[in-house]
């Protein structure tokens, strides 16, 4: 009973707004279309059935006003579900066919009134009182919306009671005083309907923008968690107001408390985090939109989502990849890790998993490094500063890929241990294990303090050439002194190894292709800005009521 179009949501400023989402109030609308309309039909099936059938009652007695007022009501209201059902209306439209339905079946339900008997009354005000309840059940709306369009869809029960209902004298009353009476009668039933709808929207309108509001963070709506950890979770997530997917952060209030490092080292780590990765401008580093505080405290920042896999993934699933494919990829992070250690950032997390391959427009094979979570400031200001913010867990990182100077303490981090990392995800890529396989976190760790890695090349059966071996060990060296000193000379490096063939782009397409091809529902990025030329999104700006922590 979806329409079979869907028409542009309307955005405000503080949050999504269910009654003015045109795209959900024309499903509901259609919904509201059917089941009034069957729940009428089916009345009028079985009655007609009753009184041919079983009574004996002649088809040609059966064709009165009431009757045709009864099928009329059943129409029109499956006039709407067959409007909202088949075509795609603007809201004007939406709004009129809502107003204009709910009051011509509401008049066709009082013409059902019978001059012959006072029985009718009773059947005019529960189909009233089903349609007025259901619309506020059902569509979406606000309490003042649904309060109008009740009374001026229940107004014409009470005249109908006073006009056509039989007013024969009871007790001491008149006829006249008899109609009165069925005036008042009808209008008390119908106030309880229309009070009895209103209350129901408001309740129900309430907790549909609470639900709203739970999935709104900034100016951005969660759509589908992506994964969670132990301090937050990853959304996948669109701008209200643009196109632009987006992946969120959350961390929860929760998550902040039971740190050991407390509440505000922890906010103030989040909020590092954030200003250092919106403070980097390498394409190959993931791009940070925005950051704050959301309405329950958690903490939040949104980036650009990323289709793709990471290198932990890539290797899992597809076995080492060949050695010249091994070396774009390092290039493409030492890029990112060049802008960093220039900025005097340090990564300190570096790990197949924190590196992101993606295609980035006709591009294949691109890569992005992630989560500058633990970043250090290699030349802080205030040294107090640095030791409160990283103290806490001093052995940060990742085992498997761990510098010695970080496993040993040294205070002395600099970009170098980076390079220590980004060796251990070389060697990763080239031979499809870690560096050290020790059975514990400590016993890897120990390994990468002091014991020497063998070359690549004894543990894949890929070729590599003797110069690559080198490099990757230079990396793994011990002693900071003994590796490539910058992000800068890693790559010049690499790209001086002679390999068996060249990762061209063409090859590169070739395995996207082959391996992780586009999802055939993406739809191409002038498709949608074309759709939007049509018909624009409709804005309305309400004042900001968020708490935002720049």
């Amino acid at each position: 009973m979806a329409p079979s179009q869907t028409t542009e949501p309307t955005v405000s400023a503080s949050g999504p707004d269910p009654c003015l989402d045109f795209n959900a109030m024309q499903t509901r609308l259609a919904l509201l279309g059917f089941v009034v309309f069957f729940i009428a039909l089916a009345f009028f099936v079985v009655n007609w059935a009753i009184f041919l059938l079983w009574i004996g009652v002649p088809s040609a007695a059966l064709f009165t006003l009431p009757t045709a007022a009864h099928l009329a009501a059943a129409l029109t209201m499956g006039l709407l579900w067959l409007a909202c059902w088949r075509f795609r209306l603007p809201a004007g439209a939406l709004r009129a066919i809502e107003a204009a339905s709910m009051i011509v079946c509401c008049a066709f339900w009082a013409l059902m009134t019978s001059p012959t008997s006072e029985e009718s009354e009773r059947y005019v005000l529960l189909a009233l009182s089903m349609t007025v309840i259901a619309r506020a059940i059902i569509v979406p709306s606000t309490a003042r919306r649904t309060l109008w369009l009740s009374a001026v869809a229940c107004v014409p029960t009470p005249v109908a009671a006073y006009l056509i209902l039989p007013a024969q004298a009871m007790l001491a009353a008149s006829p006249a005083e008899m109609r009165v009476v069925h005036l008042i009668s009808a209008a008390m039933w119908s106030g309880a309907a229309i009070a009895t709808a209103t209350v129901a929207s408001r309740v129900i309108y309430g907790l549909a923008r609470e639900v709203a509001a739970a999935r709104d963070i900034g100016q951005y709506t969660l759509e589908e968690k992506l994964g969670s950890g132990g301090m937050g979770e990853v959304w996948r997530a669109h701008h209200r107001m643009l196109i632009r997917p987006a992946a969120i952060k959350i961390i929860r209030p929760q998550a902040l408390g039971s740190s050991p490092a407390g509440p505000e080292v922890m906010l103030r780590r989040f909020e590092r985090e954030a200003r250092a990765t919106a403070a980097l401008k390498s394409p190959h580093t993931v791009q940070l939109y925005d950051f704050g505080t959301a309405d329950d405290g958690s903490l939040y920042y949104v980036m650009e989502l990323l289709e793709g896999l990471d290198l932990e993934t890539l290797v899992r699933r597809f076995g080492p990849v060949p050695a010249e494919r091994a070396v774009h990829i390092l290039r493409h992070a030492c890029r990112s890790l060049s802008e960093a250690h220039a900025a005097g950032l340090v990564h300190r997390d570096i790990k197949p998993a924190n590196l992101f391959l993606i295609r980035a427009g006709i591009e294949h094979d691109f890569v992005k490094v992630l989560d500058f979570g633990l970043v250090k400031l290699g030349q802080a200001r205030d040294g107090r500063d640095a030791v409160k913010l990283t103290g806490t867990d001093a052995m940060a990182g990742t085992p498997a890929y761990m510098s010695p100077e970080i496993v040993l303490g040294d205070a002395a981090v600099d970009g170098r241990a980076d390079l220590y990392s980004l060796g251990c995800v070389g060697y990763w890529l080239l031979t499809g294990g870690m560096v050290f396989e020790g059975d514990t976190p400590m016993k890897m760790l120990l390994d990468h303090a002091h014991t020497a890695p063998p070359p690549p090349s004894t543990r894949t059966e890929l070729a590599i050439s003797p110069e690559l071996d080198r490099v990757i060990l230079d990396c793994l060296a011990k002693d900071p002194a003994g590796r490539p000193q910058t992000a800068g000379e890693l790559s010049a490096r690499l790209e001086a190894c002679p390999t068996p063939a060249r990762w061209t782009a063409e090859r590169a397409e070739k395995w996207w292709t082959a391996h992780l091809p586009e999802p055939a529902r993406a739809r191409r990025l002038s498709d949608v800005l074309l759709s939007q030329e049509v018909r624009p999104p409709v804005l309305q700006v309400r004042p900001q009521t968020r708490r935002l922590r720049p």
